[in-house]
């Protein structure tokens, strides 16, 4: 089973069409959105959808520009089974906001600690106060979407319990092999991140995974099939422990 925990479904030119390809091929599919208005939509339109699952999003470079949407965030988190993408953005591009999106980011994770959820983050530059604000609250379980933090907070990341996905432009960095091989094979997830990681000038596609699998298949030296049941097995095993039924996508 090929399974997307992060994909940006919505970015995408026909976001109907990307999604009824990935009912077609069974490809388990985490629909983030960057703000709760987009996630109404997206469940509006593929709340039914037996493997793509909308995802209840603030995307933190959202934050200076929508923080009148925080209490409908907060208030459609009981109805949301999953939550991404959210976190913090200290990146050049994040910095001028970066009191907004704590001030989000600490309502959120309040928020999750009365009401757990599948929770994807967003970590650039952040992943130090990301994991800190998640142990603040006693958030726990979550998948740090596209790892870039040091080695130190990695391991505290991993002591803690959470998660980490990987993608086709992690394994070909000159640092994402290396978080790979740190992180325990039953922490692993797979994410394509698409429409913002390409494959040449493509976007790459939750179909794409089957790439990430690969990647991870030669690293790990283990078949491809190897690899695709342990993410298949690791995925399961973190939705049940959040009461979240995987029956019927499963093979």
């Amino acid at each position: 089973m090929l399974i997307d925990t992060h994909c940006h479904i919505d970015r995408f030119p026909d976001p109907m069409g990307l999604a009824t390809q990935c009912e077609n091929y069974r490809v388990v599919t985490i629909a983030v959105t960057n703000v709760p208005s987009h996630f109404e939509m997206a469940a509006s339109h593929i709340g039914s959808m037996r493997y793509v699952r909308p995802a209840l999003g603030f995307h933190p470079l959202t934050a200076a520009d929508n923080m009148r949407e925080l209490p409908l965030f907060l208030s459609l988190l009981e109805r949301a089974q999953y939550v991404g993408e959210i976190g913090l953005d200290y990146s050049k591009e994040g910095m001028s906001s970066r009191e907004k999106q704590l001030q989000a980011f600490h309502a959120i994770a309040e928020a999750l600690s009365r009401n757990p959820k599948f929770v994807t983050l967003h970590s650039r530059g952040s992943a130090e106060d990301v994991l800190e604000i998640l142990e603040q609250y006693n958030v726990k379980q979550c998948v740090f979407h596209w790892y870039t933090g040091s080695m130190p907070t990695l391991a505290r990341v991993i002591d803690s319990g959470h998660y980490l996905s990987f993608n086709t432009a992690m394994l070909e960095a000159k640092k994402g092999p290396s978080v790979l091989d740190r992180v325990p094979r039953d922490r692993v997830l797979t994410e394509t991140d698409g429409p913002y990681v390409k494959a040449g000038r493509m976007p790459v596609r939750p179909l794409d995974v089957g790439r990430v699998i690969e990647g991870i298949a030669a690293r790990w030296a283990v078949s491809v099939d190897d690899v695709e049941a342990k993410v298949t097995s690791n995925f399961e095993r973190l939705c049940e422990s959040l009461g979240l039924s995987t029956e019927g996508i499963s093979p």
